[in-house]
């Protein structure tokens, strides 16, 4: 078989244009997980004082049982504090963790798809080296 550049050229397009495609779309899932993974650490993060007004509430529910208040110093108030904001930043640990591992595997899915290019482009060349040195024998043996 006869070298041909334009057959090799063809064969790297290809493997190039299937590498974007896959990257543009790893990219864009990597985007709406990262998207999807910040609502709720917001949510848990605005809980406190936002619209929910966990902490104000918590302690207005204290304050109407006469554990909290001027002058006040209530064991349970304050182990109820210290639980509330035990488990928030417990669950605010678990949805950064959660987003942070989500996007690791994103990010996995990218690297596994360079490397699968880098591998097509190398084979295309040892196939092309090939096909020379098959040229080169045949015009050898002419």
């Amino acid at each position: 078989m006869a070298y041909d550049p334009a057959r090799y050229e063809a064969l790297r397009r290809q493997a190039l244009a299937s590498y974007a495609q896959r990257s543009a779309m790893g990219t864009y899932n990597r985007y709406l997980a990262e998207t999807r993974g910040q609502r709720p650490i917001l949510e848990l993060e605005e809980a406190a004082f936002g619209a929910r007004k966990e902490v104000p509430r918590l302690t207005a529910s204290y304050g109407r049982r006469g554990l909290q208040g001027s002058g006040v110093k209530s064991g349970v108030y304050s182990k109820a504090l210290s639980d509330y904001a035990t488990q928030r930043a417990r669950n605010l640990g678990y949805a950064r963790e959660d987003l942070a591992g989500t996007l690791r595997g994103y990010d996995l899915g990218q690297a596994g798809y360079k490397q699968e290019y880098e591998d097509t482009l190398a084979e295309i060349e040892r196939k092309k080296a090939a096909d020379i040195a098959a040229d080169a024998r045949a015009l050898q043996g002419i």
